[in-house]
């Protein structure tokens, strides 16, 4: 069995918004009480629907966004209280590829400064040519041609822009990488050069990967296991392929049912399944289990009682993570299948 390498453990982030003049702040729980377990080598992806908390719980992994209460691990160290100093160590094992490629690098640094940076601050040792030298060697890596150190962000695509991102994360050999819808802003050809990107590096670095995305089919094509989250809480956790064909959570069947397929005489059905309702507000969420308002099997129950988090199934999965599978329903066993 892999060595656990994250843990969170009742994870809250919670942000007081702009109120009324001598009035209540209103509380925003983009985060609220997340369990979670990441093993060595394994790629988790982070789904759900936009405003579901995906980002902020992958920035509150690394401490960009400061939880407001619970714990997270890395590797047997408890990293919530540590300063921006403290953590400033460990920021070499864990690094972020954020979702817009152009606008995450410096447009004053030409991209060989840009992947440098990391080496400058972490590995101060290195002299110049061996700097040099681990940047042109990450270039080659991550698909870009060594001749192009010396430009400038603005001369590449969005393609491009990503790889060189990629390689800037990379350039530290990271424990951890979280890709924050790394694929979003590009065309479907490029993820998919993207995607085998990611594939190829972590099989060649062993690293773990935190993939949020709300592109199922590129988390089915990446991912060990996937986690699903509403409204900050977690609804279904499983291994990829028991998810895919097998999904167990009313939310988990509604997101897959809304991923179109191209058979006209199936996806009529698939339409009609979809998710009604909206997304309720998470300053004011809904009593209970907060997918009650769009779930059509809600009952008493679900208005006053809050689903735990529970375990109905272990093993290993198919790909070789740990087949844990979690669900926050009181009545998963009595929908249809």
């Amino acid at each position: 069995m892999s060595e656990t390498i994250l843990s969170l453990h009742d994870l809250r982030v919670q942000f007081k918004l702009a109120g009324k003049w001598l009035g209540a702040r209103p509380l925003l729980r983009a985060v609220d009480g997340i369990n979670l377990e990441v093993q060595a080598g394994e790629i988790v992806g982070i789904v759900g629907e936009s405003g579901c908390g995906k980002s902020t719980l992958a920035r509150a992994v690394l401490q960009l966004v400061r939880p407001s209460s619970g714990t997270v691990v890395w590797m047997g160290q408890s990293i919530g209280d540590l300063s921006a100093g403290g953590m400033r160590p460990l920021r070499r094992d864990m690094q972020i590829v954020f979702q817009d490629p152009l606008a995450s690098l410096n447009p004053r640094m030409t991209i060989g400064d840009c992947i440098a940076e990391p080496l400058r601050v972490h590995a101060p040792q290195l002299g110049l040519r061996e700097r040099e030298a681990a940047v042109a060697d990450m270039l080659g890596r991550v698909g870009l041609s060594r001749d192009m150190i010396n430009r400038y962000p603005h001369e590449f695509s969005g393609g491009q822009c990503q790889r060189v991102g990629i390689a800037r994360a990379m350039i530290l050999k990271p424990k951890l990488l979280i890709c924050d819808e790394p694929v979003s802003a590009l065309d479907v050809s490029i993820q998919a050069q993207i995607i085998n990107l990611l594939k190829d590096l972590q099989r060649d670095f062993g690293m773990t990967i935190l993939f949020v995305s709300h592109n199922l089919a590129v988390v089915r094509r990446l991912c060990n296991r996937v986690l699903v989250l509403y409204l900050g809480r977690a609804m279904e956790l499983a291994d990829t392929e028991s998810l895919f064909t097998n999904a167990l959570h009313p939310y988990t069947r509604g997101l897959l049912a809304a991923v179109p397929i191209p058979d006209p005489d199936l996806q009529p059905a698939r339409l009609a399944a979809t998710l009604g309702g909206e997304l309720p507000s998470p300053t004011s969420p809904p009593s209970g289990c907060v997918f009650r308002t769009r779930c059509a099997g809600a009952d008493e129950l679900c208005t006053s009682a809050v689903p735990d988090f529970i375990e109905i199934a272990s093993g290993l999965s198919q790909r070789g993570s740990i087949g844990l599978r979690r669900i926050a329903c009181h009545h998963w066993e009595k929908i249809p299948r």
